[in-house]
């Protein structure tokens, strides 16, 4: 197993990663790690459906990631992990699982968040995870698009 892209993106599976990223980081699986989507038998089916050719959808909860990803169930398998929140990526990364870089991407604008970029906001939790990450020695950039600059998410925080 190789852990080729992690990304945070609310949108999850979408155009950008579709079209751009899945083209710069060639990887057989998709893995989406959200509880609620796990949940969302309607979201599960769409996201499945919408992945690029070739590629396979896995759509788990933090703890099923946790348990498949520590016994190498991915084995043979360049993945690309994608989740919607900084605090299921610290379960993650709590629960064992080694990530070195994280890609952020979309992270909608809402009541209690702060703009960081036009297309990253964050709320208290999700800055609080995001330090928490930065202290496992994670590394954190904003970068929508694989030619972007990226953005040190901590010079933001």
């Amino acid at each position: 197993m190789s852990i080729e892209l992690v990304r945070i993106d609310d949108r999850l599976i979408h155009g950008q990663v579709i079209i751009a990223w899945s083209k710069v980081v060639a990887v057989q699986r998709m893995v989406v790690i959200d509880d609620k989507v796990a949940a969302d038998v309607i979201r599960k089916m769409l996201l499945q459906t919408i992945a690029p050719p070739g590629v396979n959808v896995s759509i788990l909860t933090v703890a099923q990631a946790i348990e498949m990803l520590s016994n190498d169930s991915f084995a043979n398998e360049k993945l690309f992990l994608l989740f919607s929140n900084p605090t299921d990526m610290l379960a993650l990364v709590v629960g064992g699982i080694i990530i070195h870089k994280v890609n952020i991407g979309g992270m909608s604008f809402g009541q209690g968040k702060m703009e960081l970029t036009k297309a990253v906001s964050v709320d208290e939790q999700d800055r609080s995870a995001f330090k928490k990450l930065h202290q496992h020695g994670v590394i954190l950039e904003i970068q929508m698009l694989p030619n972007d600059n990226p953005i040190d998410v901590m010079s933001k925080i």
